[in-house]
């Protein structure tokens, strides 16, 4: 059988032998991770930085991340850079969105890949490799600012938030548009990575098994709900609630006490096989 040929008369094998890769500028391309768990009472979510220790932002504070490496997917370096940077393994790691505005980066051109990862307890980080330090701050949002505190370090960072509406298609949508108001704020265009894993995670909370990857092995009702509403913003019905996370669970018999209430409740676990959800 013939080989195919293109227009210039070459076949796919001379094609890629006279090939130029040069002829087309190439981005480079990071993997930037927003870690996010909760306060141990569940009153906030916490949110892993790390302080820049070189150029450019030296000094800001960031999400953790790094280029990406030829030999590794841009999910083997989002694992990788987060161990390298704050020390943390073995985290769920979720793919949100691929940022490309131009001049987001003052060195070069270059996309970032951004993942959310989730953690049921906050581990003690510090900063390694190319991060002078690392630590979780208090992320909360309400009356239009999104706040990014940690009372130890003296560090408050704070960008207003407003809902305005885009068009793709014919759908129109909402979407955050931060403003920065506080003297200290993150570098590169990490807000809106912020901006983008938030809106995502909190789209797609109630209709997939995300909770329980925030959730200690064990848990109560009380304190799942109370995880749910957190995250969702709002306020649930219980009976609607646990209609909803039932298939979900299962109870283990025992009885343990509620972060939230103070009091005994029955104790439950996760049961993945009884989910429908599906990476």
């Amino acid at each position: 059988m013939a080989e195919i040929r293109d227009k210039n008369g070459l076949t796919e094998a001379e094609f890629l032998k006279a090939y130029k890769p040069g002829n087309y500028e190439r981005p480079s391309v990071t993997a930037d991770i927003m870690v996010l768990g909760t306060s141990e009472d569940l009153s906030c979510l916490k949110l892993l930085l790390i302080r820049r220790g070189g150029h450019p932002y030296i000094g800001q504070w960031a999400l953790p991340g790094g280029f990406i490496e030829k030999d590794e997917t841009a999910y083997q370096a989002a694992a990788r850079e987060l161990e390298e940077e704050t020390g943390l393994t073995d985290v769920y790691l979720n793919q949100i969105y691929t940022f490309t505005k131009p001049g987001r980066d003052p060195r070069t051109w270059v996309m970032s890949i951004a993942y959310l990862a989730l953690v049921s307890e906050l581990k003690q980080v510090q900063g390694l490799d190319d991060a002078a330090d690392a630590d979780w701050f208090d992320l909360r949002i309400a009356d239009g600012k999104l706040r990014l505190e940690n009372q130890r370090l003296g560090v408050n960072i704070i960008y207003d938030i407003e809902t305005k509406q885009f068009k793709n298609g014919r759908i129109l949508y909402d979407n955050w548009v931060a403003t920065p108001v506080s003297k200290d704020r993150l570098a590169f265009d990490h807000i809106e990575i912020i901006i983008e894993s938030i809106l995502k995670l909190k789209a797609e909370f109630e209709h997939t098994d995300l909770a329980f990857n925030l959730m200690e092995d064990k848990f109560t009702l009380p304190d799942l709900q109370a995880l749910y509403e957190l995250v969702l913003g709002k306020k649930l019905y219980k009976t609607n609630f646990r209609a909803m996370v039932q298939p979900k669970i299962q109870p283990t018999g025992e009885k343990r006490k509620s972060i939230i209430s103070n009091k005994m409740s029955a104790e439950y676990i996760y049961l993945p096989e009884k989910t429908e959800y599906v990476k």
